[in-house]
Order: C-alpha cells, then sequence, then structure tokens
C-alpha cells in the first residue's frame, strides 16, 4: 500500500494532513501576512479628533466674536440699563420718604460698575447665539429624541430663569428697598437724631443683579426635578411625603440665593419656592403616569 500512496503537492512524504498544518503550511508558503498599520489608524482617530477639535473652535470663536460685539453694543447703553436696574430700589426709596441718590466711593466705580454691566448684558444678549452655536456642535452626535429633550429642558430652564428674575424686578425688590431703606428714621428724645443711608453705586448695582439672579436660579426647581423624576430618581409620591419638609427647605434656600439677611426678602422668595415645589410634584406625576402608559402600550 505503500506503493499506491501519492504525496500531495507541498506536502512530505509522512507528514500528516492535519488541516490546520496544512493552512499553517500554505501560509509559510505565501510568505508573512502583511501586518497591520496601526499607526496609520491611529492617525485616522488623531484626525478624526482634531477634525472634532476644529469644529468646536470654529464655533467658539463665532460664539466669543458674539459675546464681544453684544458687550461692546451694551456699553454703550450702561447708564440705560442701570437707570432700568436701580428703578425699583428707587421707588422703595420714595415710598419710604428718602433720597433717590446713590453715591460712588472713588472716581474709578462708576466705571467699573458700567463695565460689569456691559459685561452682564453682553452675556444674556448673546446667550441665544452662543446656545444656538453649541447646540449645532453638540446635536449632530444626538438621537433625535434626544435632540427634542434637549430642547425642551434648554427652553424649560431659559423660561423659568427669566420667570425668576421678572418675579424678583416686579414684586421683590421694591418691597425689600423699602423695608430695608425704612429702618432708617428719626429718634425722637431729649437728643434727637436721624439715621439716615448713603447707597453706594456698586452696591445697589449688586444687590439688584444677585437678587435678579438668585431668584431666577431658585426657580430652577421645576426643571431639577422634573429631569429627575424622568431619570427615575425621585418620585411624585416621595416628593408628596417630603412636602411638609419643603416649606423649611424653601426658606433656607431663599435665605442662600438672596443677597440680603433680612426674614422679609427671605419670606417674599420662600414662598413661590414651595409654591414651585408643589407644582413640580405634578410635573413629575405627568411624567410618570406618561411612562406608565408607554410601558402598557409595548406588547409583552
Amino acid at each position: 500500500m505503500a506503493e499506491n500512496e501519492t504525496v500531495k503537492p507541498g506536502q512530505a512524504q509522512g507528514q500528516s494532513q492535519d488541516p490546520y498544518l496544512a493552512d499553517a503550511a500554505s501560509a509559510a508558503q505565501l510568505g508573512p501576512a502583511p501586518a497591520t498599520n496601526e499607526a496609520s489608524r491611529s492617525d485616522e482617530k488623531r484626525m478624526s479628533f482634531l477634525e472634532h477639535l476644529v469644529e468646536l473652535r470654529s464655533h467658539l470663536r463665532n460664539a466669543a466674536i458674539a459675546f464681544l460685539l453684544a458687550t461692546i453694543g451694551s456699553f454703550i447703553f450702561v447708564q440705560n440699563y442701570f437707570d432700568w436696574l436701580t428703578r425699583p430700589v428707587r421707588r422703595g426709596l420714595r415710598a419710604a420718604g428718602h433720597e433717590m441718590n446713590f453715591y460712588a466711593k472713588s472716581l474709578t466705580e462708576p466705571f467699573w460698575v458700567y463695565m460689569k454691566l456691559a459685561l452682564v448684558g453682553g452675556l444674556l444678549i448673546s446667550a441665544p447665539f452662543v446656545f444656538w452655536e453649541l447646540w449645532r456642535f453638540v446635536a449632530p452626535g444626538l438621537y433625535r429624541k434626544e435632540r427634542r429633550i434637549g430642547i425642551l429642558i434648554s427652553g424649560a430652564t431659559g423660561i423659568c430663569f427669566a420667570g425668576g428674575a421678572v418675579f424678583a424686578y416686579a414684586f421683590m425688590c421694591e418691597p425689600a428697598a423699602y423695608y430695608l431703606t425704612k429702618l432708617c428714621t428719626a429718634f425722637a428724645g431729649d437728643l434727637p437724631f436721624k439715621l439716615d443711608t448713603m447707597l453706594m453705586m456698586d452696591e445697589v448695582a449688586n444687590f439688584q443683579m444677585m437678587t435678579l439672579a438668585g431668584t431666577g436660579l431658585a426657580f430652577e426647581l421645576p426643571v431639577v426635578l422634573s429631569v429627575l423624576g424622568w431619570m427615575g430618581l425621585v418620585s411624585s409620591r416621595g416628593l408628596l411625603k417630603f412636602n411638609k419638609y419643603a416649606i423649611v427647605l424653601a426658606f433656607v434656600v431663599g435665605a442662600v440665593v438672596t443677597p440680603s439677611t433680612d426674614p422679609f426678602t427671605q419670606t417674599m422668595l420662600a414662598l413661590p419656592i414651595f409654591a414651585l415645589y408643589n407644582l413640580s410634584i405634578l410635573v413629575v406625576w405627568l411624567v410618570e403616569r406618561g411612562r406608565r402608559k408607554r410601558e402598557a402600550a409595548v406588547p409583552t
């Protein structure tokens, strides 16, 4: 039988016909396989990453230009900004029977106050364009549902912040200025004297801006709790059980976010915060209701 055995090409006599060995032998005959160019792949990934950085730099550059132009334009109208910003304080001073005058501690104080107002005004004016530029960079990497959620959260955040600032300007600043100024009164007796105020320009501007910003941040409570409810971290039932402690927490938040330490201003902010907390319970309940409906609609 040995004589009838034939040797296949490329196979030595007596060599096993194991397919794995055959493949190895074929590979040896063909020579070493071309090595994967890992450096080339790394370069491709790095170039892709650099392209993203270039795109991000372009959007940030456009946003910075918009902010710079808005700030320069705002500096032209800073006196009008200061007039509008301090109107509630002046109305409170007039109601309390005090002169509506502000003072500057140094020659440079008006310039720095106006510069601060120009920066804040430029930020507020350019905020929609800055957000649009950042959204153009982020949106292509999101799914359609994620885009809708992002737009919804961003819109709700802007509306709540603006609503809080408008609430503070319309309902908080003037009564707070009246209450705080009314404490400065005349003392009768055998040695009468008068306790007067000397309101500095920078202090009044900071008081107003901090009150508006703090109230705007406090009004973000429904957005924060709604997002936490959508993520499943809080529930409407748990928020309802915590409702009896929420009023205390509202006063704590009012004391933190308001620049003044008087109980009057803190109470004026704590009451709407408590109302927004209860509104958040309703919003979280609606989110949970929608989730239950979607889960029920999915066939098992």
